[in-house]
């Protein structure tokens, strides 16, 4: 068995890339064996969100939206990062949650459920995810884009959406697939009708 596990310690530390996505720190460590490890990059991003709207039938909302790192339409869920309007609330997910719902699908929901918050990546983000259930959907007007954002709605069976995950016919994000799950495992242990 190997000795007990302990955080690296940093040496240096230096901003090397920062706009208004991303900071990218890199960091010269030292882990608790004496192995130096430098520079190690690590990602700053704001915290993210995304959202499973549920609607009053039981069909979630997707959207497919360009995603540029693939190069590809992808499919996937409301999505987007805590912005610093955000913070001045009391919870700075669930308003980024509501916000995003309401920018990209034009939608409010009277109830948000939290469903679980999860590390997008923690070998090298130092972000967390928080994915939410949004209930008591009601259309309160159209999308508002960013700049640059364009994106298509579809309504989907939870259930066929899952199947199509499992067999491999849909790809999407993993923290987006996670969400789906917890949704799925939430609506069961409230005894939710119409899930395959």
């Amino acid at each position: 068995m190997s000795d007990e596990l302990k955080p690296w310690s940093v040496t240096a530390s230096r901003i090397t890339y920062e706009d208004r996505w991303i900071r990218l720190r890199s960091d010269d460590c030292l882990t608790a064996d004496g192995t130096v490890i430098a520079p190690f990059h690590v990602l700053d991003y704001p915290d993210w969100i995304n959202v499973i709207p549920l609607m009053p039938d039981g069909r979630v909302l997707l959207t497919r939206e360009y995603r540029h790192g693939r190069g590809e339409i992808v499919l996937g869920l409301v999505a987007g990062g805590v912005e610093r309007g955000d913070m001045e609330t009391g919870d700075a997910a669930m308003a980024a949650a509501r916000r995003e719902l309401r920018e990209e699908t034009g939608y409010e929901a009277s109830t948000f459920v939290r469903l679980l918050t999860s590390y997008p990546n923690a070998a090298n983000h130092s972000n967390v995810v928080t994915s939410w259930l949004a209930l008591g959907l009601n259309r309160a007007g159209e999308p508002s884009f960013d700049p640059g954002e364009k994106l298509d709605m579809l309504f989907a069976d939870l259930g066929d959406i899952l199947a199509d995950l499992r067999s491999g016919a849909v790809i999407m994000q993993s923290m987006h697939v996670a969400a789906l799950y917890s949704a799925e495992s939430w609506l069961r242990m409230q005894g939710r009708e119409g899930l395959k």
